[in-house]
């Protein structure tokens, strides 16, 4: 017995091992469930499939059956796939169950495939009364159980070799599904946190708009791709007058109410971020420079006429001052943020209120 259990101990790990990697590609994904796209669950399907091979061909063999894991994975790929992950799974393990068994020796791949088509069936009459809980996981764990055993004993020359194996494999089982449970919650929460801080290191805390960090990111792609685009760079004209006026805190507003504007303008595939203090960018790809400078004019207009509004203080406006540019002016992306900020120094010097595109001297 203590050699069957070491075994499936190192099976058990095996499982975990290519759990942990197998899911990466799938970290970004906020919620996993049988009511995810088809691609997600055509992947967890051929995940979970791989996974539960793997095993098979790592099983231990006891006269014609072979133990091993392969009802967590079948079940797993059931919990959070729904019919169509659990169904490639299965696929995925008769097919493997196929490859190990030996000429003329079919029973146990008969067995095999009568139970995960059963255990198939169950688990979907089971889910119209269950959730996605972790009871439902281990009820769903227990009924692969249950089908399995009959099988076991049918594949064993002896009731004491039958119940030698049933125990370890039930307490294997059991134990191995809940870890497996476990474990994934516990990943998804990990990916889920990694992700909430990689988005706040690329988030303005004030305005929650993109950072400088996340301007830099995105212009590298666009080096990195070729990406044609313009950059409209803003700025609020006598911003330290606000400040004087209202205060730090009227002045926080003025950037809020300013970056709720800036959104709603900025079109789908655009970016929007906060440069610094009162400067504000937006990455135009595939924007002609003149459909930019379109845009920001309509920005300005809009801001313009906008009441800003603070606590008892009475209605107030502001105005913007834009400069323009477009990455067919520069050789690198970076020079072209450099272009749009000469074009709003120019926007600045000429009285403020306007839209500058950047010229070259030369013409």
């Amino acid at each position: 017995m203590l050699t069957l259990l070491n075994s499936l101990l190192l099976n058990f790990s095996l499982l975990i091992a290519t759990l942990l990697f197998a899911f990466l590609p799938l970290r970004r994904i906020e919620r996993i469930s049988p009511n995810s796209s088809l691609q997600v669950r055509l992947v967890i399907g051929c995940i979970a499939g791989v996974i539960g091979a793997l095993l098979i061909f790592n099983s231990i063999s006891y006269d014609v059956a072979k133990i091993d894991l392969r009802l967590v994975a079948l079940v797993t790929a059931y919990f959070y796939g729904g019919l169509v992950s659990g169904s490639i799974t299965m696929l995925f393990i008769i097919g493997a169950r196929f490859a190990v068994t030996p000429a003329g020796e079919y029973q146990g791949l008969i067995l095999t495939t009568l139970i995960c088509v059963a255990l198939l069936v169950t688990a979907t009459i089971y889910r119209r009364f269950a959730a996605q809980r972790m009871k439902d996981y281990l009820v769903l764990l227990g009924t692969g159980i249950a089908y399995s055993l009959p099988a076991l004993y049918l594949l064993t020359n002896t009731f004491e070799r039958f119940l030698e194996i049933a125990l370890v494999y039930i307490i294997v089982i059991m134990i191995g599904g809940y870890v497996t449970y476990r474990f994934l919650q516990e990943l998804r929460k990990h990916f889920l946190f990694v992700h909430t801080q990689q988005e706040l290191a690329l988030t303005d805390g004030l305005t929650q708009l993109g950072n400088r960090r996340k301007l830099d990111e995105t212009l590298a792609e666009y080096a990195q791709n070729g990406t044609v685009f313009s950059v409209l760079i803003l700025d609020l004209d006598h911003f330290k007058s606000i400040n004087d006026t209202y205060g730090h805190e009227g002045g926080d507003v003025v950037l809020r109410q300013l970056s709720h504007l800036l959104q709603s303008y900025c079109p789908e595939q655009g970016v929007v971020g906060r440069y610094g203090g009162e400067e504000f960018v937006l990455l135009l790809p595939d924007v002609p420079l003149r459909q930019a400078e379109r845009l920001g004019e309509r920005i300005r207009s809009a801001c313009a006429d906008q009441h800003f509004v603070y606590k008892e203080h009475p209605v107030f406006h502001v105005t913007l001052s834009l400069g323009a540019a477009s990455s067919d002016q520069a050789s690198t992306v970076f020079e072209t943020v450099q272009k749009a900020d000469l074009a709003l120094y120019e926007a600045k010097q000429t009285g403020r209120n306007r839209v500058v595109c950047y010229r070259d001297p030369l013409l």
